[in-house]
């Protein structure tokens, strides 16, 4: 049984147990997941008490506030579990800028990126803002994100259509499954054959 003096606490989670428990009532649920009811906090006590187990106070906002019977040692490494859980379940969102008159240069090099993120895994969302009299080319701004999801397809998929909000456009890609993800502007050879076609490029100008 825990110690029931003090509030025993997971980083910013606290938790009262047994004597912490300030209520005079209490809704308890036992170690198999029965409602005992509503009973007094000290015959409460006592049967987890006589269990060998501790009083946790799972619900203190519920009117009474709600109790169960069980091991707090366990109870506080199954939060912490999830809590771990939760984290490595949680997938990273990167943000790219646009601009409705980028250069196909500049147009690559946000592929390359966004290509890169979502290799590892990562959510990415492009930012397209319309400044000054760019709203009246919402056209563009629209094609140019359509063109986003083509390029884009091989390693990732959208979760809506790109949508004007105000003068704002934004456009979410989701990475595909690892075991379908291809790279196509981040291959080493690629970017060797690139290099060598304007080389020689630059030969014949010469």
């Amino acid at each position: 049984m825990h110690p029931s003096s003090r509030f025993q606490h997971n980083k910013k989670t606290f938790v009262r147990i047994n004597n912490a428990i300030r209520a005079k009532e209490v809704l308890v649920i036992d170690s198999t997941g029965k409602s005992l009811g509503v009973l007094p906090i000290q015959e409460a006590q006592l049967r987890a008490q006589q269990q060998g187990l501790d009083l946790v106070e799972v619900s203190p906002n519920a009117h009474p506030p709600v109790c169960k019977i069980l091991d707090y040692g366990k109870y506080k490494y199954s939060l912490s579990k999830k809590e771990k859980d939760s984290k490595k379940g949680a997938v990273k969102l990167k943000e790219i800028q646009l601009h409705v008159n980028i250069n196909e240069h500049d147009f690559l090099i946000k592929l390359k990126q966004a290509e890169a993120f979502m290799a590892k895994g990562m959510k990415v969302k492009f930012n397209l803002f319309l400044r000054g009299r760019e709203i009246t080319h919402q056209d563009l701004a629209l094609n140019l994100m359509n063109r986003l999801i083509k390029e884009l397809a091989h390693i990732g998929q959208t979760e809506q259509e790109p949508k004007l909000a105000g003068r704002n456009i934004s456009l979410t890609f989701i990475p595909l499954p690892a075991n379908k993800r291809m790279l196509k502007y981040n291959l080493p050879e690629l970017e060797a054959t690139k290099q060598k076609q304007e080389e020689k490029e630059k030969q014949k100008e010469k």
